[in-house]
């Protein structure tokens, strides 16, 4: 096995031309790494993570492809069309002026920065905040391994005596700075595995600490010069980066909590140094993650012994993963980097929610962009870019996990740090990260990742040295159990309502948002649908005036049915609440191979000819099965239709009955029979509770024929029909309802109705 950025020769390398990392004017690429630099890395470690060049774009990336809709360059991106989309931070007592457009910014809610940035300068690491250190050990903070709360139990003779914990971690890491480096690899990987449980020893015979993958990686560095800078170089600094823990982190880290909006700025260098000591597993309470009782069972774990021990799959994968993180830690020893990166908690109360049934936003043109060629991080550079998140954030990218989050995690690892203050995601939250750094390249996914090379990353920073690249967390629900009730509304809410808190601005002044690069969010082993993933990413980015860049990864399918979809919905003038109520109907279909995109094409084009093209009203029930079960309907009959709940469930316009009081509908068999016959088909279903509802005027009645309305004015029912000569005559508190195939009597109490005729042709 080769290593860093030796290439496998099994591995097709991407059809790319490689130049030198300069100044290409021509690609937009430029550098803080001179070409001296580059050439020295190279040097003293030609093997060993020594390629710092960029690469012309792949031919098959950007507008290759099929794609439909905008183009890259019409879609709105930071410092290139638009201005910086971040809050700023607060230098002092003042809150900044919004760069953009001069008005008073909002600052981050609860907001903790551990960066003074008063010494904030090009190509000088940041001093960390506060001056003296604040230590803080409880429920509510990290706890770190340098607290003088923090102990660990030491065996002395005969006798177990507590120690500070940071004591223990300097004496067992100290040494690793010095081995000789001619040793033997297997002996010099096991002196590093000893190092380390000298302070976890509880974990000795667990699975999870064998360090089997770091051992082999280590194994296999075969050739002299990259195990030479290994030893010599990369081990050393990533020791001394974590022994710097206490000068580096002067204030109290909080813990980013359920239900609450908060921040954290950190600096890059900062960052680095908690990296080094989740890889040395330093931190205290993360590993007894099966435990009930388990502090902090509601997070993600944090130290690196999974990602180090487990081979029980993709070995050669996870080895390359390995090798990516390596090339990191290199790259911050030899260049440490100078900027900030902010983790922001955005927690919605569902107030303000949006009603997706009745949101009458029309569908815009010139709105989105579907690609089956490039990726997000890449091709949505300026974008706000989607992390196909777990709730627990970075899924397994510290266990096997190596597809979108994990993949995104490995090649910016300044992410990874999110897991160590983050609870789970709950359905009203998600987690934006700003300012973090690409390192590597990659190809591949899941069993096929390699490692691809250093990358340099030349994003703008904003005015507070914060790469002005935004990743989005937001997670997806798995149905992966079972697809189907993907398309209840329940869940198409909850995808929607995630979707939307993610896409809202933090910052509410901008003039002009970012587009939101995104894909298949939720789909692969979530068992998502791409196509209901599409829509509900579509109505999101509409209510929230984002524009959406849509990658599908390969699917070409996906590209043309889905702008196929959008246009229809364009042509034929509907608005968010139209797709939305048509879309929840999608589960009532009655062939269950008829995708979502054919279904919407049907129903659309039905509705066409049915109303000469005028799609302001539907037949909500045309698709609905003939009849239900008798313990359904005394479910449906006993359940409060009233308000909200009632007009989710009727007629997919909002429009469809503007007179209605309360949303009401007839229900029949087949429409056209209704127009041929001329009469009014109505299903009463046989519930005397439900009926009885009337005298409360909450006739709950479903409706087939688009042109009939039901007004209910003073306990009096107008019923509307195209036909003049429909009669429906009421006697004596009894109402006789003549149907083609069914004759239904519905009596009442205490009630006296008048049915009148009128004429709506």
């Amino acid at each position: 096995m080769k290593h860093a950025c030796d290439k496998d020769s099994s591995v097709q390398e991407p059809a790319t031309k490689r130049i030198k990392m300069t100044h290409n004017q021509d690609y937009g690429v430029a550098s803080s790494t001179t070409e001296s630099q580059m050439e020295s890395f190279n040097e003293e470690s030609p093997d060993m993570f020594a390629e710092y060049d960029d690469f012309v774009p792949d031919p098959h990336s950007g507008d290759a492809g099929v794609s439909r809709g905008l183009t890259i360059q019409e879609l709105p991106r930071t410092d290139i069309s638009v201005g910086s989309q971040y809050p700023p931070l607060q230098l002092t007592s003042h809150r900044p002026k919004s760069p953009e457009n001069g008005a008073t910014s909002p600052l981050l809610p609860s907001h903790t920065v551990l960066v003074d940035l008063n010494s904030l300068r090009e190509n000088r690491v940041p001093s960390p905040y506060p001056k003296e250190r604040v230590d803080k050990w409880d429920a509510s903070h990290v706890r770190l391994p340098w607290s003088s709360s923090s102990r660990y139990p030491v065996t002395i003779g005969n006798r177990e005596q507590l120690f500070q914990r940071w004591d223990v971690i300097t004496e067992a890491l100290s040494p690793l700075k010095s081995l000789d480096w001619t040793l033997d690899s297997k002996v010099l990987a096991i002196k590093i595995k000893d190092a380390i449980m000298k302070y976890n020893k509880r974990y000795v015979d667990e699975f999870s600490w064998r360090f089997v993958m770091l051992i082999e990686f280590l194994e296999d560095l075969e050739d002299d010069t990259e195990k030479q800078a290994f030893y010599t170089r990369i081990l050393p600094g990533m020791v001394e980066l974590c022994l710097q823990g206490p000068k580096a982190i002067t204030g109290a880290l909080p813990l980013l909590v359920a239900d609450k909006s908060a921040s954290i700025t950190l600096s890059q260098h900062q960052i680095s140094v908690l990296l080094a000591n989740a890889f040395f597993c330093t931190f205290p309470r993360r590993n007894s993650t099966n435990k009930r009782d388990f502090e902090y069972k509601f997070y993600p774990d944090i130290n690196f012994n999974r990602m180090l021990s487990n081979n029980s799959r993709r070995a050669e994968a996870q080895l390359e993963k390995i090798k990516t993180i390596l090339a990191y830690f290199r790259r911050v020893i030899e260049s440490p980097p100078t900027g900030l990166v902010t983790f922001t908690r955005q927690t919605v109360p569902e107030s303000e929610f949006i009603d997706w049934s009745k949101d009458t936003t029309p569908i815009p043109d010139n709105f989105v962009r579907l690609s089956s060629a490039g990726v997000i991080e890449t091709e949505g550079k300026g974008m706000l870019q989607v992390d196909f998140a777990n709730k627990k954030i970075g899924g397994g990218v510290l266990g096997l996990g190596l597809v979108q989050e994990e993949i995104r995690f490995t090649i910016c690892p300044e992410l990874i740090i999110s897991r160590l203050f983050t609870e789970k995601l709950m359905a009203n939250e998600v987690v934006f990260m700003h300012g973090a750094e690409q390192y590597s390249r990659h190809t591949g996914y899941g069993d096929t990742y390699r490692f691809d090379g250093m990358h340099t990353d030349t994003v703008p920073r904003d005015m507070h040295m914060r790469r002005n690249t935004t990743i989005l967390a937001m997670d997806a629900v798995s149905f992966s159990r079972d697809k189907e009730v993907q398309y209840e509304a329940k869940f198409i809410e909850r995808e929607l309502n995630k979707a939307y808190i993610g896409f809202r601005p933090l910052n509410p002044n901008l003039k002009r948002i970012n587009a939101v690069a995104t894909g298949n969010w939720g789909c692969g082993a979530f068992g998502g649908d791409p196509q209901l993933k599409f829509l509900i990413q579509l109505l999101a980015g509409i209510v929230t005036d984002r524009k959406v860049c849509y990658f599908t990864f390969g699917e070409e399918g996906l590209v043309t049915q889905g702008w196929k979809a959008y246009q229809s919905f364009i042509e034929n003038e509907l608005n968010v609440s139209d797709v939305y109520n048509l879309i929840i109907r999608f589960k009532d279909r009655q062939d269950p191979k008829q995708t979502l995109f054919e279904f919407l094409e049907e129903k659309i084009s039905g509705n066409e000819s049915q109303n000469g093209g005028d799609t302001s009203r539907y037949d909500v029930d045309t698709d609905e099965e003939e009849e239900k079960t008798a313990d359904h309907t005394k479910k449906s009959a006993n359940q409060n239709m009233a308000g909200n709940e009632e007009s989710k469930k009727s007629a997919w316009s909002t429009n469809a009955a503007p007179e209605c009081s309360k949303q009401t509908s007839l229900a029949g068999d087949k429409s056209e029979q209704v127009k041929e016959s001329g009469e009014v088909r109505v299903k009463v279903e046989d519930d005397v509770e439900a009926v009885s509802r009337m005298e409360e005027g909450r006739a709950q009645i479903k409706r087939e024929d688009l042109d009939t309305k039901i007004k209910k004015e003073d306990l009096d029912i107008k019923i509307k029909t195209e036909d003049p000569d429909i009669k429906i005559k009421q006697e004596d508190l009894n109402t006789k309802v003549k149907q083609e195939d069914l004759d239904i009597k519905v009596k009442t109490e205490d009630i006296s109705k008048t049915i009148k005729q009128e004429d709506t042709s």
